[in-house]
């Protein structure tokens, strides 16, 4: 019974993740977009405009910070693999489980805390980013950051529980979802 509830949750998450990367990747567009409009305007018009740069960071950094999940979840995160693609799954279930706990969790804790206590801040005194004469609002982006810390939080959740489930069961807690293998995305 709680196997089926913890089963349920974990699959919940994983599908939220990949939801959040299939849409994200829509906003891929939107960057070529703004790009070929910047360039287009400074160079065949001879009208740069003083908004597509910082639209271009803040949509790169929404691209990569609402990814972060998803990244999680497919294995595409750098790692220091010299000796853990030669460890059985016993000991990466291991080495994942001390390492998440030890680091990982206190240091999305951490972000997670000072990213919304600065996206509310920026909110609260309307900041703006500084880079240039536009002067966007902070928030917005500030915001998508800490959403993005959250997410990636949730999935190490489901990715420590699912490492944890099979170190005791010695069985995966969900079928293993060979559709993403970190060697065919590279």
């Amino acid at each position: 019974m709680i196997t089926n509830l913890i089963k349920k949750i974990v699959t919940g998450i994983d599908k939220m993740s990949d939801l959040m990367g299939h849409l994200v990747k829509y906003l891929i567009l939107v960057l070529i977009f703004v790009l070929c409009y910047e360039v287009i305007a400074r160079y065949v018009f001879d009208k740069p405009t003083i908004w597509a740069m910082e639209t271009s960071k803040m949509v790169f950094g929404a691209i990569g910070s609402l990814c972060w999940g998803y990244t999680l979840k497919i294995g595409g995160h750098v790692r220091v693999d010299l000796f853990y693609t030669m460890f059985s799954k016993k000991w990466k279930a291991i080495v994942d489980v001390a390492l998440t706990a030890l680091f990982l969790f206190p240091i999305e804790l951490i972000l997670i805390y000072t990213g919304f206590k600065w996206a509310f801040f920026a909110f609260k005194v309307n900041e703006r980013m500084v880079d240039s004469s536009w002067l966007p609002p902070s928030a917005p982006f500030r915001f998508i950051l800490a959403i993005g810390f959250t997410l990636f939080f949730i999935q190490t959740i489901a990715e420590f529980i699912k490492n944890l489930y099979f170190l005791i069961m010695k069985k995966n807690l969900i079928k293993v979802d060979d559709t993403y293998k970190k060697e065919e995305l590279i």
